[in-house]
């Protein structure tokens, strides 16, 4: 179906003012998540020092080397706010709108491409600009999952259009844009398995031209044999990973047994949970996607734009129980697929039109008001989602001011917040996640590069739950001697630690005045509990930290 130009430039316009609305941050003060804070603190880095002290290596830009990250976004961020006077976290806020904007359009343009009607596009860009985790993770956040999914349809938009068209500079853009979003995410490299679906998807579709003419006489049944064997394969694939944990990855068992809505380790509710969990990152519509699949396989998909969808989609299903970000990375392929579901729906009671029009419209309805209800639960249900609270930014704002050295928090997660925005060096390091090495190491200079030697992991131990291919050899595991210091029971020791850390000031949350907190548990820690109140005294204190100065 074509709409006219004007009305379709207006449903875009009226998307875009919805893909901004649903990423205004309301009730919020600040800027969310632990890893933003993370990140936050890499770009603030590279805005004082004037360099990324982490990058030692050409794969320390993409996180594969040791004690890296991936180096995209914190560039992005300093760059952006170097040059506009704009604070970071201010960046990270306009950053979400900025790539989420063209990522609905681009992802219009693909669905137009792949179906040529305006409706089925429109319905795309709404549904994908709408998924409940994509708004989270592009609303006011550093963590670049977002950002690497909102570059997803531009990047297979290049790739269709040289398929279309044969120009190079449209495949040699997609490479380029192939290493942005390498050094956005990890889940970037995925967009690597886009391209060999793209290099099998023209011989595909010449095979399959030749096999319908000859198989005409078996329509029918080749079209059963299709739509069964896929289901078929990708059901097999999912159980032979229920039946030998973590063979190729994580384990289905340690994703969904206790995660989902449903308790136990079968496979039916590990199934069942799986698909809970992608109802709720995509959409209340999500199980058309399924009904979607199944149509999709039915009509036997004719163009090559079509074979490129059917290889990408046989290609990643049965990676979704790999790792939780592939799901992240597919939101757009199940948008279509959900689509696709709708519109076979409508099809198929196509005498009853106007009802079944009226049915979609109200079940559209239902999923955007849904979506706008899910785009913060993973705030309001994990502390580690949740906005920097404005006692912990206040308190940060003192020390970025007033302090000097090392600081030592005795609690991670509001550590990770308070490092971000004072721009000092903190342990422990990475925040809630208590990384034991990591890039804040060589950017704090607790070690330095000439000292630090790498090892290459052995190539069979590489999973899709591998983050690095070179590890640190002999560097200190920053984790323990955090632990060293708050436990003080070899003071001699700690002392030496201490020092080596150039620690001037503690933070400490007043709901843990004499404890630390780590591994999900209160730790006893003489030096909170007897040797600061003894020897040192309070220079900051609000309803949630006191500040001990060290000398």
């Amino acid at each position: 179906m074509k709409l006219p130009r004007k009305v379709t430039h207006c449903l875009l316009a009226a998307l875009a003012l919805v893909t901004v609305v649903y990423r205004y941050p309301l009730e919020v003060g600040h800027e969310m998540g632990s890893d933003t804070t993370f990140i936050h603190s890499l770009a603030e880095s590279i805005s004082v020092f004037g360099q990324a002290r982490w990058v030692v290596h050409p794969l320390s830009y993409f996180g594969l080397y040791a004690l890296s990250y991936a180096s995209g976004i914190p560039f992005v961020f300093a760059a952006s706010s170097e040059t506009s006077g704009v604070p970071i976290e201010g960046i990270m806020l306009l950053f979400g709108w900025i790539v989420a904007l063209p990522g609905t359009w681009a992802a219009f343009l693909v669905a137009r491409r792949l179906r040529g009607n305006d409706v089925f596009a429109l319905l795309v860009a709404a549904f994908f600009t709408v998924a409940p985790f994509y708004i989270k993770d592009t609303t006011w956040v550093g963590s670049s999952r977002g950002f690497a999914i909102a570059l997803i349809p531009p990047f297979i938009l290049l790739l269709l259009a040289h398929l279309r068209s044969g120009r190079a500079s449209y495949i040699s853009l997609a490479f380029v844009l192939l290493v942005i979003l390498a050094t956005i995410h990890r889940m970037g490299f995925l967009a690597f398995f886009l391209l060999i679906a793209y290099a099998f998807a023209i011989p595909f579709h010449k095979i399959t031209q030749r096999l319908r003419f000859a198989l005409s006489r078996f329509e029918t049944v080749s079209r059963y044999a299709i739509v069964v064997a896929s289901f078929a394969g990708f059901g097999l694939v999912v159980y032979g990973q229920f039946q030998y944990p973590g063979i190729v990855g994580s384990s289905l068992a340690e994703q969904y047994a206790g995660s989902g809505v449903f308790q136990g380790d079968s496979f039916p509710v590990l199934l069942a949970n799986m698909g809970i969990s992608l109802t709720v990152r995509i959409g209340v519509l999500f199980p058309l996607a399924v009904l979607g699949l199944g149509a999709f396989l039915w009509h036997r998909p004719k163009e090559a734009t079509d074979k490129y969808l059917l290889t990408t989609t046989v290609l990643f299903l049965p990676l979704l129980s790999l790792r939780d970000y592939i799901a992240e990375f597919l939101i757009f392929f199940f948008v279509v697929l959900l689509v696709l579901g709708l519109f076979s729906i409508y099809h198929l009671l196509r005498r009853r039109q106007k009802m079944v029009a009226m049915i979609i419209t109200v079940v559209v309805a239902i999923s955007f008001a849904a979506s706008w209800e899910m785009k913060d639960y993973w705030r309001l249900k994990y502390s580690t989602d949740t906005a920097i609270p404005d006692e912990t930014y206040s308190c940060a704002l003192y020390l970025r001011y007033w302090s000097t050295g090392t600081i030592v928090a005795n609690e991670g997660l509001g550590g990770g917040r308070i490092g971000a925005i004072s721009g000092r060096p903190l342990l422990p390091f990475g925040g809630a996640s208590y990384h034991r090495t990591g890039p804040q190491q060589l950017v704090w200079l607790f070690i330095t590069p000439g000292s630090m030697s790498v090892q290459l992991i052995e190539i069979q131990k590489i999973s899709f739950n591998t983050d690095e291919i070179f590890l640190p050899v002999n560097v200190r595991n920053a984790e323990i001697d955090w632990e060293t210091m708050l436990f003080y029971r070899e003071p001699a020791l700690a002392q030496s630690q201490l020092q080596r850390y150039d620690v001037h000031y503690f933070v400490v949350d007043r709901s843990l005045p004499h404890d630390f907190f780590s591994y999900g548990s209160e730790r006893p820690s003489i030096l909170l509990s007897t040797i600061l109140p003894s020897t040192q005294y309070v220079v900051y204190q609000t309803g949630s930290y006191m500040v001990w100065y060290r000398g």
